[in-house]
Formats: structure tokens, C-alpha cells, sequence
């Protein structure tokens, strides 16, 4: 017992003496949360765990100076942000139509899961993250929204690169975007949504 208690209290002078190392060794990372309340929480958050094997946690686990890990799911927060990286609790649904599937972010419709936020602005950029059941594999979806809309438009189809008709027609206001998309000027959805934001404006 007296062992036991040792190693306690060693582990806790650990913890106060530098939190942050202690922390990282368990794969979690500087950020907060912030709630619907829209409270900012500060601490060390994880959000999968490591490769490989690893999974994409549908809660956010978040570490500070209490005894007890908390975990936060997209209905308890509007975003966080873990190491340089921010995620957004968006309402998510999508359906068939003639043939195409849409995407909406509408409050209320779907079910509401975290993006990765790549690039603010007049057009959003997301990232769906989630782990390929097949491959085991991290795998990534890329979403454009624009400002006041509530359609999410896919922005790749896997190998077949950007989906150019459906992105023409998105950006149809900015017609030197889309020139330059179809001369495959843009290699990455985020060169894309950045052009748009500071020249289409």
C-alpha cells in the first residue's frame, strides 16, 4: 500500500510539475471547447486515438486541472480546437434526387456531427473525417458552403478529382475561378476556396 501511494503521489507531482508533457504522452494536444452556452473551456484535448488501429472518437475528450476526463459530443459544443486544427458541430443530412445526392446543413435536419473547418470565409471548407471500415484507413470528404446557404456541395469524387460541373455552377458568379479550375490550376479544395474568398469577393 504504501508503494501504491508512492507512485500516486509521484504521478500527480508529475502532472502539476508539467501537465503539458504528461498530457502529450497520452496523444492529447493544447485547445478548448466551446459550448452552447458559448463558454470557452481550456485544457488538453484528444479527439482519436493513435494509428494504427485508431478510430475517430464521436466525442471529444478533454483533459484539464479536475480529477475526471469529460467528453463533449456535437451536440453539447458549437466548435473546438485541438492543436492548430478547428472542428464545427454542424447539422448534417443529405438525400436522392433524380439521380444526384445533396448535402445540407440546415439546424434541425440530419444528425449533427464535427467538421474540420479548413478555410473561413464567403465559402467554407470542410472536412468530413472518418475512418474507412474497409482499409481501416483515416479517409476525408471536402465540402463547400457558401455564406447564407444551406447546401454543402462535394467538392471531389474520389480518384476523378474536382467535381467541375456541380463547382462551375457554385462559383458561377466568379467566372475567372472557374476558368482557372478547368485549366487545373487548383491542385487542393483549400487553393480553391482561398482564390475565392480574396478575389471574388
Amino acid at each position: 500500500m504504501r508503494i501504491i501511494y508512492s507512485l500516486c503521489i509521484y504521478v500527480i507531482f508529475l502532472i502539476k510539475l508539467n501537465p503539458i508533457s504528461v498530457f502529450a504522452q497520452s496523444n492529447y494536444q493544447n485547445g478548448y471547447v466551446v459550448t452552447n452556452q458559448n463558454d470557452t473551456i481550456f485544457g488538453q484535448l484528444r479527439d482519436r486515438s493513435p494509428e494504427p488501429f485508431g478510430k475517430i472518437f464521436r466525442k471529444v475528450r478533454l483533459k484539464g486541472f479536475w480529477i475526471f476526463e469529460r467528453r463533449y459530443g456535437p451536440k453539447d459544443l458549437t466548435s473546438y480546437k485541438i492543436g492548430n486544427d478547428i472542428y464545427e458541430a454542424l447539422w448534417y443530412d443529405s438525400y436522392s434526387e433524380l439521380f444526384s445526392v445533396f448535402h445540407v446543413n440546415s439546424t434541425g435536419r440530419g444528425e449533427k456531427v464535427f467538421m474540420r473547418l479548413a478555410v473561413d470565409g464567403k465559402v467554407k471548407l470542410y472536412w468530413d473525417e472518418y475512418r474507412d471500415p474497409d482499409s481501416g484507413y483515416e479517409e476525408a470528404i471536402p465540402f463547400f458552403q457558401m455564406e447564407n446557404s444551406h447546401e454543402m456541395i462535394r467538392v471531389t469524387q474520389g480518384i476523378l478529382g474536382f467535381k467541375k460541373k456541380y463547382l462551375a455552377n457554385l462559383f458561377v458568379d466568379c467566372p475567372e475561378l472557374v476558368k482557372r479550375m478547368n485549366e487545373g490550376f487548383f491542385e487542393t479544395p483549400e487553393e480553391m476556396a482561398v482564390f475565392y474568398n480574396l478575389r471574388c469577393n
